[in-house]
């Protein structure tokens, strides 16, 4: 999913220009929106030349969060335009005045794949929910997976909410969109992963495990779990304990679980 697009020039001298809010906000095709403090920040400091521009509210003179994420765009000559809170709000939700606009993500690099002997990745069966995705990718950052795969339909995509909820996630972690999830399991399993379907359908537990090297945590739908060619693609299904059976796991927490005790066994953090 990795898109590179003509970066904003950095000029050698003098102030980034401040445009004021026209009456017809005209936004860069394929551009990747960033809303909110945390993920400004994180984009601005992993790739600040592919900001487009950076969306500041005009009124927002005495909040400190934005004066600093100004003065920084402004040092390194990042594009500022001011907006109304009104005309952000059009294109992303909880955005606390600032959104930036980005011409790249992050790269998904197939050969790491291959050759690295440790790594985890995570692929999402349907998941819908923005927030589940964005807590995910957050984790992820933190837990160091190198990536996320999603299927092409029925299934969330990576939006200014989930966005907002990584917190800085999405500079780190590449999304890939598949039509075929199942297909791209056994591609997964051909170079050396063994792949996990988080599952209360099976008595196998996650302390159980004795994980190698090179893992995929597959995750279901917040309704529905696993489909059933996802499942028959893993390689062993596994179960989280809990205390009751009448409940169940909100999806991007069983992520964490899933993720945490990956690295628990690895000692890598």
């Amino acid at each position: 999913m990795n898109r590179r697009f003509p970066k904003n020039k950095l000029k050698s001298h003098g102030r980034p220009s401040e445009k004021q809010e026209s009456q017809k906000t005209h936004i860069p095709k394929d551009v990747r929106m960033v809303p909110g403090f945390h993920a400004v920040n994180e984009a601005i400091r992993v790739r600040p030349e592919s900001i487009v521009t950076l969306w500041v509210r005009k009124d927002g003179e005495g909040i400190d969060e934005i004066i600093q994420i100004k003065n920084r765009a402004e040092k390194i000559q990042i594009q500022i335009q001011l907006k109304s809170m009104q005309e952000m709000t059009k294109y992303a939700t909880g955005h606390q005045g600032v959104i930036a606009l980005l011409s790249e993500d992050p790269a998904l690099d197939w050969e790491e794949l291959k050759t690295e002997s440790q790594i985890m990745l995570l692929a999402l069966d349907g998941l819908e929910d923005p927030h589940n995705l964005g807590a995910i990718m957050r984790t992820a950052w933190l837990m160091q997976a190198k990536a996320l795969f999603v299927p092409e339909a029925r299934s969330v995509h990576l939006t200014p909410a989930a966005i907002k909820v990584a917190s800085g996630g999405a500079e780190h972690i590449p999304i890939q969109v598949e039509s075929n999830l199942p297909s791209l399991l056994k591609s997964l399993k051909d170079i050396g992963f063994w792949i996990y379907g988080l599952s209360h359908k099976t008595n196998q537990v996650i302390w159980d495990l004795e994980l190698p090297e090179k893992v995929v945590w597959v995750i279901g739908s917040e309704g529905k779990g696993l489909r059933t060619p996802v499942e028959r693609a893993c390689d062993e299904l596994v179960s989280i304990p809990q205390a009751s059976s009448l409940a169940s796991y909100n999806a991007s927490v069983a992520a964490a679980i899933a993720m945490t005790e990956t690295q628990r066994q690895w000692r890598t953090l």
